[in-house]
Order: structure tokens, then C-alpha cells, then sequence
């Protein structure tokens, strides 16, 4: 192990295998001001206190300096305990001013200087995540910024391991089971690199659906071409790819039920904890391949040292073998799956029970109607129900604001929601079969200490009690109605039940009268 200053470590004794690993190591982690990206971030300081330093690179936003949004950072609550536990974090955390989506991804040479000098192990989180990102954008950001990464690794003088995180549906396209392999990208890095730079963004944007075939998104195409980089540039690097499927809140760390996204499957509940969504364009027999946030981060930061044990095991068998020798192997990068539907899988029916089990308890004191969900896999019937239940509703309330000299609002809503499941309804509606043999290793690689420290077993997860933290976080971190209101939201929530079965049964009543005028009419 290298030396380092001895009183930034913690005693070798008192260490686990991973806490061994990263004792005394510089981490350079991209993402940082992200969901997952915060959650390895804490991680890292809370657990592996005896890191020496970790870079985080992080760019200008919303007119907001680099030194701005790094102190703002720190001000969310899923640092909290990282603070309380760690005061001086700010010692071992340093910002790199960086743009993932420049080239180089606009770090400064003096830092790049520094990461190649200092850097033993980097954590590639940053991505852009919007379905419907701009091509040209997905491919600088999720593309280009990961083969730069790759470029500058390469002269990295100790590099012990790189974790590029993808996701479990880059690969989903054209296949139903989707194992811990390399595909086939769509397109090379190269040639789309190429193509970008010679169109304009709207012709881009033109023949952007045309480029995707069978892909769902700008984000999946993307993420699957940019493991396809890590197979070229990424040769000669102790590697690794770890591929989360659907993540949501936490379930213990750093705080439970931590979330600060709308992403996917969160995005419809929290529209109908509100009131605002009624039906769903679902299979609810299909698996809701749904997983943790802090299970995705502590398996991040695991991986990280099988990779590394990995790597050192492929220099030792070609120990002695000369360079040009064909018996020579060549280091295949480990991938791990990190899924739910093997070991604990739920259906969208579940979700959906358990969502309104749970969140019936914790009902939000800025609800406009009460929690209730209808799925539906067929179109018609789901056209249908959008119609009566989103659309007529929404006109009605409209027509009344604009009468009363208000803003109308809901129709505006009701667009975005749309368009929110238009984007979300190609996993909604269709599953896949994931092995994740790489991650069950890897979790039978722990050491007990390891287990307990880097939890991401999700066979032992309860998922009644994981969907309690789930709604209470939703309602502190995304609605922002403290728990303190829940009493008077209960009560608000009877009401809207009452109001609901009501108009119901006037509409019941208004419709059997209708029928039997009809019938009076024509018998």
C-alpha cells in the first residue's frame, strides 16, 4: 500500500477488507451532484473514513459558480449524519471544476495533472438520465465524457480500479434476457461522434427517432454504446460496469427513505399521493425491477475492490508471460446487474399495493384528491379512463379558475403527465430477465464485517418495510410537507374520500336516470 499520512487513516486492526481497500486511496468521483452520486459520496467519508482524498468534479449551473454548488451540496439532509459523524469532511473533499459535456470534460490541465498524479480509484457517475435528452447531448455527456475518462486513466500512475456505472436497460433493445456480458453497441462511439459533429441539432432532433429503432430513448442508446467504449479504450484498465435497474429511495442510509428525483416509477407516485394521477398505463403482472438507492451506492464501492482483487489476480497469472506471447489473457472487465426480480422480485401490482398500503398512513396535506390508482395494460380502456378520470376533471377545474379570474392549471399538468408516461410506458409494459450471477459473487466474496458495512443482499430486504421509509421520504423530500402535518392531513384525506364516493355516486345516480329516460323514451 502506498504511504500516506498515517493521522488521516484509520488503525489497519479496525478495518474490513473494503475499509482496507480504500484506506489511504484518492477517489475521483464524477455524478457527485447526483442521487446515486451523493449516496457514494457519504458513503465513502462515513464508512471509508481512511480515504485520503476524494476529487469531485463538479460544473457551473443556473448562474451558479462551481464554489457555489459545492457548499450548497453539503446542505442536503442525506449528509446530515455524514457531518454529525465526520466533521471534518471538508479536509479529505476537494472540487474539480469540470463539464461533462466538453471535451475532456472541461477539467483544466494543472487538475488533470493532479488526478493523474494522485488518483488510485475512479467512480464514473455522471450521466444525463432524461429519456428524452437532445442526441447530440446524451452523446457528449454519456459517451464522449466517459471515453476522455478513459483516455486520462490511462496515464493514471496508480490506478487500483474504475467503476463506470450504466444501467441494467442499456441493453435491453431486441433481447429479453440480459446477462453480465458485453454487447454489440448499435452504432461505434466513433461513428456517431462523427455524425453528430457533422449535423445541426435540428436535423439531429429529425432523425433522431429513425437512429433509436428499437431503442426507447436517447439514454438507453447511449449507455450501451458507451460500455462498447470501455471494450475499446477501456483495455489495459482495471475495470468494471455496474448496471442498477429502476432506483428509488434508500432503505437505511445514510437516512431512510431519501430521495431528491422524480425519475421513472417515483414520478407516479408521488402524481398520484397527490391527487394528481388516477390511472396508469401498466402490466401489473409484469416485475417491477425496482432497487434501493443506497443498495446501488454500497454496491458501488464494493465492486471498486473486486475489481481490483480481479485485476491483480489476471497480472499474476500473466506474470512471466512474455509480451507478445498468444497465451497471454487479456482482462475481461467484470459486470454486475444489480437487480431485484431474481432474488425478491414484486410485480406492479405490488408496488402499487404497497404504495397506497403504506402511503395511506402518510398522506400529504397538499393532496387535491385522494390516493387511489387504476392500472390498465389495454389502450383503449386506458385511453378511456384517462379521459374520464384525468381530462374531464381537469376542464371542469379549469373552466371554473379562468370564471373566477384564476389561472387554469391542470390541463398544463395533465400534458407534462402524459408526456411523463409516454416516456416511462416501454417498461411499464414490457419485463426482462437479468443474471446477476457477478453480484451474488461478489456478495458471497464479503466478509461478514463487509455485509453489514456495504448492505446490498436484496433478498433480504422486506418490502412492506422498505415502502413505509419510501413514502414518508417521499412526503418530507420531494413534497416537502414535514411529518408534523400528517394529523391534519388524515383528517383533510377523509374529506377528499368523502367527496370522492359522493360525486361518485351522483354520477351513478345521474347515469341511471339518464338510462331510464332513454328507456322510457324508446319503450
Amino acid at each position: 500500500m502506498d504511504k500516506f499520512d498515517s493521522n488521516s487513516q484509520s488503525t489497519a486492526h479496525d478495518l474490513s477488507e473494503i475499509q482496507s481497500f480504500y484506506n489511504g486511496t484518492t477517489v475521483f468521483l464524477t455524478g457527485a451532484t447526483g442521487f446515486l452520486g451523493n449516496l457514494i459520496l457519504d458513503k465513502l467519508i462515513r464508512t471509508c473514513s481512511g480515504v485520503k482524498k476524494i476529487y469531485v468534479l463538479i460544473r457551473e449551473k443556473k448562474g451558479k459558480t462551481t464554489e457555489e454548488r459545492f457548499k450548497e451540496l453539503f446542505n442536503d439532509p442525506v449528509f446530515a449524519v455524514m457531518k454529525k459523524e465526520q466533521p471534518d469532511y471538508l479536509e479529505k473533499i476537494t472540487a474539480v471544476i469540470g463539464d461533462c459535456s466538453l471535451p475532456n470534460l472541461g477539467i483544466q490541465e494543472q487538475y488533470r495533472n493532479i488526478l493523474k498524479n494522485e488518483v488510485n480509484i475512479v467512480i464514473h457517475s455522471a450521466a444525463t438520465v432524461r429519456f428524452d435528452e437532445h442526441l447530440r447531448k446524451a452523446v457528449n455527456i454519456n459517451i464522449i465524457a466517459l471515453r476522455d475518462m478513459l483516455k486520462m486513466s490511462q496515464e493514471m500512475r496508480d490506478l487500483k480500479a474504475f467503476v463506470h456505472i450504466s444501467t441494467a436497460y442499456s441493453n435491453c433493445a431486441g433481447r429479453k434476457v440480459v446477462d453480465e456480458v458485453f454487447y454489440e453497441p448499435p452504432i461505434s462511439g466513433d461513428n456517431l461522434f462523427q455524425l453528430m459533429n457533422s449535423l445541426d441539432d435540428d436535423y439531429i432532433s429529425r432523425i433522431t427517432p429513425s437512429m433509436l429503432k428499437e431503442w426507447p430513448n436517447t439514454y438507453a442508446m447511449t449507455k450501451a454504446i458507451a460500455e462498447g467504449e470501455i471494450a475499446t479504450h477501456g483495455i489495459g484498465l482495471p475495470i468494471g460496469v455496474i448496471r442498477p435497474s429502476m432506483i428509488l429511495a434508500t432503505d437505511t442510509e445514510p437516512v431512510p427513505g431519501w430521495i431528491n428525483n422524480i425519475y421513472g416509477p417515483t414520478g407516479v407516485v408521488v402524481a398520484t399521493g397527490i391527487g394528481l394521477m388516477r390511472c396508469m398505463y401498466v402490466d401489473p403482472d409484469l416485475v417491477a425491477n425496482i432497487i434501493p438507492g443506497d443498495f446501488v451506492s454500497n454496491a458501488v464501492v464494493a465492486s471498486a475492490w473486486d475489481i481490483h482483487n480481479q485485476w491483480k489476480e489476471h497480472k499474476n497469472f500473466n506474470c512471466g508471460v512474455e509480451t507478445n506471447d498468444l497465451n497471454e489473457k487479456q482482462f475481461v472487465p467484470p459486470i454486475y446487474n444489480i437487480v431485484s426480480s431474481n432474488s425478491n422480485r414484486v410485480t406492479w401490482r405490488d408496488f402499487l399495493e404497497l404504495s397506497l398500503k403504506n402511503g395511506c398512513h402518510v398522506p400529504s396535506i397538499k393532496s387535491i384528491y385522494p390516493f387511489m390508482l387504476t392500472l390498465s395494460k389495454n389502450k383503449y380502456e386506458y385511453a378511456i379512463l384517462w379521459f374520464l378520470l384525468h381530462i374531464v376533471p381537469a376542464f371542469i377545474v379549469d373552466s371554473i379558475a379562468k370564471l373566477t379570474g384564476r389561472k387554469p392549471q391542470l390541463m398544463d399538468a395533465y400534458k407534462k403527465i402524459n408526456k411523463f408516461i409516454g416516456v416511462i410506458t416501454y417498461f411499464s409494459l414490457q419485463s426482462w430477465t437479468f443474471h446477476d450471477n457477478n453480484t451474488k459473487s461478489l456478495l458471497k466474496k464479503l466478509s461478514k464485517l463487509d455485509q453489514s458495512l456495504f448492505r446490498f443482499d436484496i433478498s433480504e430486504l422486506n418490502w412492506n418495510e422498505y415502502f413505509k421509509k419510501y413514502m414518508v421520504g417521499l412526503r418530507l423530500y420531494i413534497v416537502k410537507d414535514p411529518i408534523d402535518t400528517v394529523p391534519e392531513a388524515l383528517k383533510r384525506n377523509r374529506k377528499l374520500y368523502m367527496i370522492h364516493y359522493t360525486l361518485v355516486s351522483f354520477l351513478v345516480a345521474l347515469l341511471m336516470i339518464i338510462v331510464y329516460g332513454l328507456f322510457l323514451l324508446f319503450v
